[in-house]
């Protein structure tokens, strides 16, 4: 069985951008921090990180920032859709 771990993105503030104080003095030395993407698979077996506004059309989620054992057919879906990255 395969593992996939849906993409991240790099740009989520360590502190409050409104934070003033002791805390914006020492955590604005700090790397932003990952934010994963939830992965939606429709059920027309296409994939989308945009949630669609009829959740009937979901098949599968896939929640960003977990690492989700997958079947063999599953990350040959997710390869073809360009997740092939994120599978081990």
């Amino acid at each position: 069985m395969a593992t996939f771990i849906p993409p991240t993105d790099n740009f989520v503030p360590s502190i409050a951008v409104d934070t003033d104080g002791i805390g914006l003095l020492l955590f604005r030395y700090f790397a932003p921090t990952a934010r994963g993407r939830n992965v939606y698979k429709l059920v027309d077996a296409t994939f989308t990180e945009n949630e669609p506004a009829d959740f009937a059309t979901i098949d599968t989620t896939y929640h960003g920032g977990h690492s989700i054992t997958i079947t063999i057919s599953e990350a040959t879906a997710l390869t073809a859709a360009g997740y092939g990255a994120y599978i081990t």
